[in-house]
Formats: C-alpha cells, structure tokens, sequence
C-alpha cells in the first residue's frame, strides 16, 4: 500500500463529506458551473469544434497542410500535416490543440514523439475567449484582451520552436497522408466528436465549480483550479499575471486533457512543467508588450486587486485539496490509458 494511495482515498472521502455537509453551496457552485457551460462554452465551442474536426478528416485539411505546411517544416520541425491543427488549436481555445493533436496521432499521422512536443505547446485559451470573454466583456478593453491573446500567442510560439531542436530534422518533403473521409462521414463524426468533448468539459467544470463555491479559495489560487470563473467573476489582476493564469489554464482544463495525455503515452508531470514554463514565459511576454503598447488604466495595477479571502471552510482544506487535485491528476496520468 502506497501513501499516495492513503492520501488520495482520506482526500476524497474527505471531499465528498464536505460536498455532502455543505450541499447548498455546492449546489449553488454547480449551478453556476453549468450556467456558465450552457451560456459560453457550449454554443461557442461546439460549432468552431465540428467545422475544425470536419477539416482534420477531410481533405481539407490537406489544402491547408500544402499551402502553409512549411511553416511547421521551420519553425516546429514537424511535418506539414500539423499546420491545421497548429493554426486551430492556438487560435480555437482549449482543449482544441489537445483534441486535433489526438486525432492526428489516432490516424497514425504523426508519431508518439511528435504528439507529445504538439501538446507542450499547442494550447492557448483561443482570441474568442481571451479578447472578447475576458478582454471587452470581463475588463471593458478589448486592446488589453488582444495584448493578453498575443502574449499567449507568442509564448506558445517560442516554446515550439525551442522544442523543435529536440529531434532531428525531418525532411522538407516529408508529407503524411491518410484516407480521407466523405463530407458526409466527416460530419457525423465529428459533431459526435465535438459534443462529448464539451460534455467532458461540463462536466468538469460542474465538479469544480461546486468544490470551489464551498472553499471559497483565495482570489491567487481560484484560476489554477477553474481558469474560466476564475478569471471572469469581476476579481481584478495585473495583466501579466493574467496572461501568466492563462497560459497555465488550470486544473480544470489538464483533466480534461488527461485522456489524451496518456492516449500519447506522455507524463502529467512533463505537461504541467510546460504549463509553468508558458505561464512564466506569458507573464515576461505580456509586461514587454505593455511597454511597447501601454495601457494607462488603474484596472491593471496591483492596488486593484482584492485581499485574498481565506476559505469559508478552513485554509488548510484548501490548500490540501489544491494539493490532492495535483496528486489525483498525476495518479490517474500514470496508470489510465485510453482505448
């Protein structure tokens, strides 16, 4: 017997006691969770999901792959047939990358090797989540929005082309082809797709939500849990910082890319040390472009942030079940694998 193995059963029993004892607030938690799905993720991230996957089986995809696949040649040392999953996975919002770098790998169009570097860097919260969600709607600024998309941007960049000097380099005319699927076939699977994917993401972000709406967690640690409430329930952060949370994501949004992170055969602990390194990467990229391009507003400065509110249940549960969210995470990561 394993004392991860002790720990993770007493905080889960421990969870699902509070969860039971504070139903109220769990239940309002969860509510708010699903509201949120129902009222943006869902009839944003369904359609862009069905037409980007519809691409990714089609020959479509090829079309794209051969008019810019070069672009992945050079700067990602990968070959061409990422380009749209690249495109569409740093533009499209999470988990977009994930999802379209697991259907390539399911096709047998790139490696294990070349999957796992794809998911080290090929996630982004998307431009419609982070210039208008989070820029014009949650700070009335879009420029600040677009500043913080392109800061996510180019540090998913730069983490690519590092990584792209980690294997050898492949032949510029090296192109992999697969059989495409009917339009028709296409469309079918890939609303199929799409919708359990968004379920997927409901359902966690429900689960999260309701925990968080009991533990009350300190304003800091509230968007490494759950990125999307964390950052858009009106609390007020620095721009770097933002873009810092960002290009983490959250707990919420690695477990929803745990199928896919073991599908590859890759380590949680690999993916969130490239989930840190873009979120300190972001938060240099993000205060260079506020040089550049200044934004003079007291919505930004740190004065503005409020006091870190300690959990209506106790800090020590807080702290402990952040904790447990990182040891479940790696747990699961380790021993389940997709079929």
């Amino acid at each position: 017997m394993k004392i991860k193995d002790v720990l993770m059963l007493i905080i889960l029993l421990l969870l699902a006691g509070v969860l039971i004892i504070f139903s109220a607030d769990a239940k309002a938690g969860a509510s708010q969770g699903l509201a949120l799905a129902q009222n943006t993720i869902i009839p944003s991230l369904i359609p862009l999901l069905i037409i980007f996957f519809i691409i990714m089986k089609t020959s479509a995809k090829d079309v794209l792959a051969k008019a810019f696949g070069f672009i992945s040649i050079y700067i990602f040392n990968l070959p061409q047939v990422t380009l749209p999953a690249i495109f569409f996975g740093l533009t499209g919002g999470y988990p977009t990358g994930a999802l379209l770098t697991n259907e390539l790998y399911i096709k047998g169009e790139i490696d294990e090797k070349q999957a796992q570097r794809l998911m080290r860097f090929n996630f982004c919260g998307g431009c419609g989540f982070i210039i208008t969600a989070l820029g014009t709607a949650t700070l009335n600024n879009t420029k600040a929005g677009a500043i913080l998309f392109l800061s996510n941007l180019i540090s998913a960049i730069i983490i690519g082309f590092l990584l792209s000097f980690t294997d050898k380099r492949i032949n510029k005319e090296y192109y992999s082809y697969t059989d495409s699927a009917s339009f028709g076939d296409a469309l079918i699977n890939s609303t199929q797709n799409a919708v359990n994917a968004v379920l997927n993401m409901t359902a966690y972000i429900i689960l999260f939500s309701a925990v968080c709406n009991i533990f009350t967690m300190p304003q800091m640690i509230s968007p490494f849990i759950e990125i999307t409430n964390g950052l858009c329930s009106g609390s007020k952060y620095p721009l770097p910082q933002l873009g810092a949370y960002l290009s983490f994501g959250g707990l919420c949004i690695h477990c929803q890319l745990l199928p896919i992170i073991s599908n590859i055969k890759m380590k949680y602990y690999d993916f969130l040390f490239f989930r840190i390194f873009a979120g300190l990467l972001s938060y240099c990229t993000t205060k260079l472009l506020l040089f550049v391009i200044p934004i003079e507003t007291s919505v930004f400065s740190n004065a503005s942030i409020a006091t870190p509110q300690l959990s209506s249940v106790n800090i020590t549960l807080s702290i402990l079940m952040v904790i447990g969210c990182f040891v479940i995470i790696a747990d699961i990561s380790s021993k389940k694998k997709l079929v």
